[in-house]
């Protein structure tokens, strides 16, 4: 995470006004002695539909000032200094404070309505000393526009263009029938198909031949910019040998602020344009409209027009971030390198201009470059050098020359560049751009041109060298494209424009030869996706047959289970109507766009959007590194313009979720409409698994008390920033939602150790991996990170993810910088948890860049604010809790927020409690209602307690019949870290103690359960925590509550201390019919039967009274294995501990466990055994749940490798010894049974005719020979 460098958002101060109200606001002022940076008040005010006709007014009144002491000015000018050292962005203070608060007002857009956002900063300098402001009167006042006084208020956005208004009324595709070919384009200019290019396109009657589209250029983020609804007809001149049309590539050229000289823009999607071909006839005629020159000639006449020539050979990135890539060639193999343009038809005389754009990668030295044309000097500039201490943030340093170009010109212009750098210094060129004047002579077959000496004036162009046959048209509207009536006199064709805006026109010579040509990309199926009616989801895959059957899968799954309408698209059907078939990320949210604003109302909505695909920061593939891979195969990203510091740049998937009409350009500002989420899938296998474990999720196939935990981690440092940030969520989470069981895992908190790889914190590792395993609701990280691991010390790595097997998946939220950065080559670790086939991620909220530490608080506390929520008292799906945490109004115009991504479903609901469990009496007190009397827990007694299930209602849920599985824990206790840095440590309160932890049966609502209480309490009298877990027999509802008024103290007074016996111990591993000193696997299951009249003691408060297991006496091979015990239910008395041991040398070993009971009497079991690596594991049976199989069969392979990771193959054959399906896996397994699902088609996909087959399994354990069993399996026809 970026620490060094940030300004962190804090002192966050909500108030609540209406719009156009006054009202006084005293600040909460708390918290400033331990913020990061300087406090903002934010506020944004709902305006409602009407809010383009008025104009609003933010002031404040009456402020009541205080002077800072010397402690706060002096905390204060050190942030000022900090703000200081940020990039050129951030100058808001640079200059020092103002007199007065400065705020800053603007309108967002979400769901079609307005909201003012509020912003400020309430600190000043005023008469000589800085000062607070304590109260205020915030007076908000609204305006009818001028132009709306007399007229009545409409919701129409008034920039919004005739053409894009269209687009949600443009219900039917012309691609909706007919035969259609598409065709591509690499450059701007004039085409020619030919008649037997048609032909062989499979146009019998190339006369019938048509075009449509619009080319290649990078559609704008703004909407009222966007092309037209549907697919424009090209104009065409036709030819007694085939046709011309003008199309567009995919560099576009306009000019610069100044009107001086083009600057221009390539679309980083692709490299190609594209259009459509139809032989249509029920398509009505475009008729071609005709520009009639004006009669008089201009004073302004043109015989020269402004061109350009362009060097720009995309090939490198520096950061692998951003949409800017650069020339292959490095300079660091030569200071100097010359390039070649051709500039024909170049007015020698006339003045042109140079554009040059370099960048160089120099450390704690600075570089510069030069330009010269034609051996003339034109630049020389100095390249900013790169702290040492920042250099993995910044990758590079670029620089741009624009320098007037005057001199020596010829059409092969050569133009050189030097790089003055230290030996060693990389430096790469983005681009070089000549702009010139030129000849307006048609001496080739075509001519385009236009004239900045043209804009607001009237105009009149001289065309030297043209024909009686030539033709000009007037090109600037792609969807509006006309021909010019002009004059031609003795080979010059001249035309008069009117003043107004920039235009470009085409000259052309139709008898003439060498024109461009096309590339045939082939047929292109009938689609409409102009009819879309109202949809919940879209799904949005690469066109592959494996994606999208498994995306289908995911469909289908939301339409049976959720009743969600969901729609799955292929990015080309989608390019095809919306940015006419050419990629380009905006039409992603074109379609969107059209969807949203045609059903406007809540219920019709869209609202999810899922990308199933992975995708790459070069979207067009032209690196080194991804030069191999197949665009096509991925989906498309959104990239920022900043691509050479990883704390500016950016890729996002909410510049798709931006759409109403004010949203595109300032990302920052924009509110999410709609939940985005993305599956990083880039094979069958990938993207069946992340399928799998979802649809599994959505089944509450693994529902249990682990949903009733979560976890907080923190890495160590920074002055206990992280720490203190994790403790704020933690604390609220106790606060506000008391059932939920808060672990936490502070880094500090643990012992350090070091060693010749680095300081590790093995224990702190050990209890997450634990959690991990017992599984999680949430887990949420903040602190330092990579693409490989959480923080310095490695709290968790890729290695760790990939071996996690645990089915109780819990969604991840990691505030550190770069942890799934998706659009890489190499799979992040936040991916591997997402794609691990057998645990990891259910999902995450996750980021992809590096990010700033107070801001990511303020986002996380964002999340927890909206994670359990329940809006109308239904659960939120994890793309609303997405959208709804970055509209928040604490993170108004924060660009940090883009470098959070869900990766996972959207529309998947968080899969806690939808029932509440509700304590009526407890050890013999009611407590149903609110009472002042607070039942003792004393150690020895035995507490009784009864309750029931309640809907979400309240009512009484008779229905629910299942398993209660209570939680008590002891009364908080101070924890204070360990200071391992000598930064300070770090207090902290927790409940660390499980004075029981069991299960009870539910019967009609109703429970009853009986729990000890063990010696070792704390003995504090203050309150402790019963969290309460229960699941109906059909896992169709899940209940959570907690009871938190008893106090723990004292001793029952039945207590007998005559009992010396401790727990009866039963152990062995793997299986029950292991033997003393037999042969096991290198990591084998341990596991301990208990059983004792007085419960087992779990706590491990009194030293020593802890679970344990040591091997061959070793201190590094002791467990404490508290939580790995699970009491049988309804008995106290009996449980049963399972623990995977961690991977065991060969040899002979001795095992000793030990375990207590609660009147702290203590028993000690040992085993012998030897370790064989290799040792073959045995297989016992294999069956299929389904044979006969019509649909699907699961294999279930009983085994003796519990808790071990299995090699699995399953094969299917016929009985002529023919192989017809295969599956290999690796997974483990907690008990002795495997499962392999199999849907009855081939590896090629094809369902296996009806018939008697033969299948065989067998395993392989830590490279042992393998063991099989095979059966046979019948097969009925669907």
């Amino acid at each position: 995470m970026f620490i060094k460098r940030c300004w962190l958002l804090c002192c966050f101060i909500a108030f609540l006004l209406p719009v156009s109200a006054q009202e006084f606001i005293t600040l909460n002022w708390q918290e400033l002695s331990s913020a990061q940076a300087l406090p903002v008040v934010t506020r944004e005010l709902p305006l409602g539909k009407d809010f383009r006709a008025f104009t609003y007014q933010v002031e404040i009144e009456f402020p009541e000032y205080q002077k800072l002491n010397r402690s706060e000015v002096a905390a204060l000018e050190m942030r000022l200094d900090s703000l200081r050292q940020l990039p050129n962005e951030n100058v808001a203070f640079r200059e020092g404070l103002p007199a007065s608060p400065q705020i800053n007002s603007f309108i967002k857009v979400s769901a079609h309505r307005g909201f003012l956002s509020i912003s400020f900063v309430p600190v000043v300098f005023r008469e000589g000393s800085y000062q607070r402001l304590n109260s205020f009167k915030l007076s908000v006042n609204s305006f009818l526009k001028k132009d709306r006084i007399g007229e009545e208020t409409t919701t129409r956005n008034l920039k919004t263009t005739l053409s894009e208004v269209s687009l949600k009324d443009c219900t039917t595709s012309l691609l909706a029938s007919g035969r259609w070919t598409k065709i591509s384009v690499r450059n701007t200019g004039v085409f020619k198909i030919t008649n037997a290019e048609l032909k062989k396109m499979g146009f019998s009657r190339p006369e019938k031949v048509r075009v449509f589209g619009y080319g290649g250029y990078l559609l704008s983020q703004r909407f009222n910019e966007h092309p037209a609804a549907d697919l424009p007809e090209v104009p065409l001149l036709r030819l007694s040998d085939g046709m011309l049309f003008y199309g567009r590539g995919t560099v576009s050229w306009t000019p610069d602020s100044q009107n001086t000289y083009f600057v221009r823009e390539r679309n980083f999607y692709s490299d190609e344009g594209y259009y459509f071909l139809t032989d249509r006839e029920d398509i009505p005629e475009m008729e071609t409209e005709f520009f009639s020159s004006l009669e008089e000639t201009s004073a302004n006449r043109l015989t020269t027009f402004n061109s350009f020539a362009i060097y720009e050979k995309d090939a490198y990135s520096w950061a692998g971030t951003g949409r800017q890539l650069y020339e292959d060639y490095d300079y660091v193999a030569g200071n100097t390198k010359s390039y070649t343009l051709n500039l024909p038809g170049i007015v020698p005389e006339a003045a042109g201009w140079l554009t040059t754009v370099f960048a160089a990668r120099s450390i704690d030295a600075s570089t510069s470059y030069s330009v010269s044309v034609n051996g003339e000097p034109k630049g020389n500039i100095t390249l900013a050098s790169i702290d040492s201490d920042n250099q993995y943030y910044t990758r590079a340093t670029s620089a741009t020359i624009n320098a007037s170009w005057q001199g020596t010109k010829s059409e092969n212009t050569v133009v050189t560049i030097t790089h003055t750098r230290p030996s060693g210094t990389s430096g790469r060129l983005d681009y070089i751009a000549l702009n010139y004047m030129r000849a307006l002579t048609l001496n080739t077959p075509y001519l385009t041109f236009r004239s900045l000496a043209s804009i607001h004036k009237e105009t009149t162009f001289v065309l030297s060298g043209a024909t009686a046959s030539t033709v000009v048209w007037d090109v600037t509207n792609p969807a509006n494209i006309g021909r010019i009536e002009g004059s031609f006199t003795d080979g010059t064709y001249t035309f008069t424009i009117p003043a107004g805006e920039l235009r470009e026109f085409v000259a052309i010579t139709p008898e003439a030869g060498g024109f461009d040509t096309v590339e045939n990309v082939g047929g292109v199926a009938n689609q409409n996706l102009h009819s879309l009616e109202a949809t919940d989801m879209i799904i949005i895959a690469p066109d592959r047959k494996d994606l999208l059957a498994q995306a289908e899968r995911l469909a289908q799954a939301h339409r049976e289970k959720d009743g969600l309408s969901v729609l799955v698209l292929t990015a080309p059907q989608i390019y095809n109507e919306f940015s006419s078939g050419t990629p380009d990320g905006t039409a992603y949210r074109r379609l969107m766009k059209m969807l949203y604003d045609r059903f406007p109302n809540e219920a019709e909505r869209p609202k999810y959007l899922l990308f199933f695909g992975d995708c790459s920061y070069d979207n067009r593939m032209l690196t080194s590194s991804w030069k191999s891979y197949r665009p096509e195969n991925f989906l498309l990203s959104y990239q920022s313009e900043a691509s050479l510091e990883e704390t500016s740049s950016y890729v996002t998937d909410d510049y798709f979720g931006f759409l109403d009409d004010e949203e595109g350009d300032d990302l920052t500002a924009g509110m999410l409409d709609i939940g985005i989420g993305r599956f990083p899938v880039r094979t069958a296998a990938e993207a069946k698994a992340a399928v799998d474990k979802t649809i599994a999720y959505m089944e509450n196939k693994q529902a249990g008390p682990w949903k009733h935990t979560v976890c907080y981690v923190a890495d160590d440092g920074d002055k206990n920033l992280h720490a203190s940030q994790s403790e704020l969520l933690a604390s609220y989470t106790e606060r506000n939602y008391p059932s939920l069981l808060v672990n936490r895992i502070y880094a500090d908190a643990f012992h350090r150790e070091s060693s010749a790889t680095g300081e590790t914190y093995p224990d702190a590792t050990k209890r997450l991996l634990q959690l991990f395993n017992r599984g999680m609701l949430v887990v949420n990280y903040t602190g330092h990170g990579s693409t490989s691991a959480w923080a310095a010390e490695n709290l968790l790595t890729m290695a760790d993810i990939t071996k996690m097997t645990s089915p109780r998946l819990p969604l991840w939220i990691t505030a550190t910088c770069d942890f799934t950065r998706f659009d890489d080559i190499q799979t992040s670790a936040g991916e591997q948890a997402f794609l691990n086939t057998k645990g990891g991620a259910i999902a995450l909220l996750t980021t992809s860049r590096v990010v700033y530490a107070s801001q990511n608080s303020t986002l996380n506390q964002a999340f927890l604010r909206h994670i359990f929520s329940r809006p109308e008292g239904k659960r939120l799906r994890l793309g609303d809790i997405m959208r709804l945490s970055k509209c928040d109004e604490s993170l108004a115009n924060d660009r940090n927020k883009l470098n959070f991504s869900l990766i996972g479903d959207p529309a998947l609901t968080l899969a806690y409690p939808d029932y509440q469990v509700q304590v009526d009496e407890f050890a013999g007190v009611n407590v149903a209602e609110e009472t002042s009397v607070y039942p003792q827990v004393k150690a020895g007694s035995k507490i009784t307690v009864k309750g029931r299930i309640l809907t979400p209602e309240g009512a009484l849920a008779e229905d629910f019949t299942g398993t209660v599985h209570p939680t008590v824990l002891d009364s908080k206790e101070e924890v204070t870290t360990l200071d391992n840095r000598d930064e300070g440590a770090f207090t902290y309160t927790e409940r660390s103690k499980t004075l029981f932890s069991g299960s009870d049966s539910v019967r009609q609502g109703r429970f009853e359960f009986t729990f000890p209480v063990p010696l070792d309490i704390n003995y504090s009298d203050e309150e402790g925590l019963l969290s309460l877990y229960a699941l109906d027999a059909v896992h169709s509802h899940e209940a959570g509550g907690a009871f938190d008024r008893f106090l723990v103290g004292g001793t029952d007074d039945g207590v007998s201390l005559t009992d010396t016996l401790g727990p009866k111990i039963t152990v062995y591993l793997n299986t029950p019919d292991f033997s003393p000193g037999g042969q096991t696997n290198t990591t084998p299951l341990f596991v301990a039967e208990l059983e004792d009249a007085d419960g087992i003691n779990t706590v491990g408060n009194g030293i020593g009274h802890d679970l344990s297991l040591c091997i061959d006496g070793s201190a590094v091979l002791t467990y404490n294995l508290n939580d790995y015990y699970t009491p049988v239910a309804g008995d106290y008395t009996r449980g049963t501990v399972y623990f995977s041991v961690p991977e065991l040398t060969e040899g002979k070993h001795t095992l000793s466990f030990r375990a207590w009971d609660l009147l702290n009497n203590s028993s000690t079991k040992t085993l012998e055994f030897e370790v064989v690596r290799g040792l073959r594991p045995g297989l016992f049976s294999v069956i299929c749940t389904q044979s006969p199989a019509r649909e699907s069969t699961t294999f279930v392979l009983s085994h003796n490798r519990p808790g071990s990771t299995l090699a699995v193959r399953m094969s299917v054959y016929d009985f002529a010894g023919r192989e017809m399906w295969t599956h290999l896996e690796k997974g483990v397994s907690e008990g002795q049974t495997y499962y392999v699902e199999w849907d009855l088609c081939s590896n090629g996909g094809q369902r296996l005719a009806p018939g008697v087959y033969l299948y065989r399994a067998s395993i392989v354990s830590d490279g042992s020979r393998e063991s099989t069993k095979s059966q046979k399996i019948i097969i009925l026809s669907q």
